[in-house]
């Protein structure tokens, strides 16, 4: 085992345990029409890790935005699951993206995927066919090819719990993840690219205490971000 890995299995073993964000995974915001119905599909960010629950996490800044730019309802849900990777996020979460009893089924899927595959050093190559592999398993469960949004990996090099040299290597592999994000994205239909943005990382409230996720104001402004993203992505949508 390299220096590296080594440095990266012990880190995976001390980072303090958080519960996922308690509560409903669903929800619904105010807005006009009939409801939008948004998926958010992924890791331990996508499952609130950090916040008490989803209305404050993730998922729910992140429809509040999107309802208060486009004017529209949304029916929010969460299928997250923390340590997921792009590869058991395919075969363990997609199926759990419909509900049979309830008929809900989405209409825009935001997928938050990799810095557990950067985590565990996942060649960028393969980690972008797991990508691929996983949208079309999406397409494939729901039967039509709603628009599949990619958020970008944050800022992995600022995370105050990696000790430096390990904080250097794993934002460079984060980034490089992240690249084959935006390159999946560009030739396909309906696939977008979020890019992070300049998120508040160095505000002492935007970390939770396990100085590795989120908090509440760090889902707040990074649900922000992807809000705005997602209100544009669905406004070219309808345009074309």
């Amino acid at each position: 085992m390299t220096n590296g890995a080594a440095m990266r299995q012990r880190l995976l073993r001390e980072i303090p345990l958080l519960s996922e964000a308690g509560g409903e995974d669903h929800g619904e915001t105010a807005g006009s029409g009939e409801p939008l119905r948004l998926a958010v599909l992924g890791d331990s960010a996508a499952a609130g890790v950090g916040a008490p629950n989803h209305q404050v996490a993730l998922a729910g800044q992140t429809a509040d935005t999107l309802a208060v730019l486009t004017g529209r309802a949304l029916s929010w849900r969460v299928t997250a699951r923390s340590g997921a990777t792009a590869r058991t996020i395919r075969r363990d979460l997609v199926p759990r993206l419909t509900d049979p009893h309830t008929q809900w089924r989405p209409d825009i899927v935001l997928l938050v995927v990799g810095v557990n595959d950067a985590m565990r050093l996942r060649p960028p190559a393969a980690f972008r066919r797991d990508v691929a592999l996983l949208v079309a398993t999406i397409r494939s469960h729901l039967g039509t090819p709603v628009p599949v949004l990619l958020a970008g990996l944050p800022p992995v090099s600022r995370f105050p719990l990696l000790p430096t040299p390990l904080r250097q290597l794993l934002g460079i592999y984060a980034r490089r993840l992240d690249h084959q994000l935006h390159r999946l994205a560009r030739p396909e239909k309906d696939v977008f690219h979020l890019p992070v943005g300049s998120l508040p990382i160095y505000r002492p409230d935007f970390f939770a205490e396990d100085k590795f996720h989120p908090g509440p104001a760090g889902y707040r402004a990074w649900g922000r971000i992807l809000g705005m993203h997602a209100a544009t992505v669905l406004e070219y949508s309808e345009m074309t």
